[in-house]
């Protein structure tokens, strides 16, 4: 807290005191100074110390499903291009893209990898962000800068500021509420309409019994 000084005779007041020792005026409010960005990083560390932490080398990624799907689709699409290549190196170079994609649909269905990591893409109306999974099914979203913490992965390079990914359970992150709120807005909007729907039909039917009057 910052000292205060009284207005009208600038005494300096402490700050469980809420009038001037020396006039007995009121009191100015009690000033509350925001931490700085080395005191908020040395909360974090702190808390940091207690979490979890997974080496990125020791981590095994899948592609995604998402990435799975616009592999097979690369696949017919790098098909197409190698029935129409018309040289020797053009045909060997779509021969070379298709070995990857191969691999990679092979490395994402293979039944070794279900003990990997893999992710997938969230999306809101306000957020489209990577949801990491873990082999226990576990989702993970990247923490905020001041949210706590609940598994750190390591860099996989050995450099003298390690700075690591900080992944928050996606059940406490932000995105979940978002999406707890979509659900309700959408909710109430399907509420809405439905009523309205009804009292369209209520006034068509009003309106057919007094022509017919």
């Amino acid at each position: 807290m910052l000292p205060r000084r009284c207005k009208k005779c600038r005494c300096y007041i402490a700050p469980h005191l809420t009038r001037c020792p020396r006039c007995n005026a009121v009191a100015p409010p009690v000033i509350v100074s925001k931490q700085t960005k080395e005191e908020k990083s040395a909360e974090r560390a702190k808390r940091d110390a207690k979490v979890p932490v997974i080496r990125g080398q020791n981590i095994h990624w899948i592609p995604s499903a998402f990435a799975l799907r616009a592999s097979k689709d690369m696949v017919e699409e790098l098909k197409r291009r190698l029935a129409k290549a018309e040289t020797p190196r053009q045909r060997n170079g779509i021969r070379s893209e298709l070995r990857l994609v191969n691999a990679k649909i092979a490395r994402a269905t293979a039944s070794s990898d279900k003990h990997a990591w893999t992710t997938e893409l969230f999306r809101a109306e306000q957020a489209c962000i990577h949801v990491y999974i873990s082999p226990k099914r576990h989702r993970y979203a990247l923490a905020e800068r001041d949210a706590p913490a609940d598994l750190l992965i390591a860099p996989r390079t050995k450099s003298g500021l390690q700075e690591f990914i900080r992944l928050q359970r996606f059940e406490k992150s932000p995105y979940a509420r978002m999406v707890k709120k979509e659900q309700q807005e959408q909710a109430v909007h399907t509420k809405r309409k439905k009523a309205k729907t009804v009292h369209r039909a209520k006034k068509r039917m009003l309106k057919k019994k007094h022509t017919l009057l």
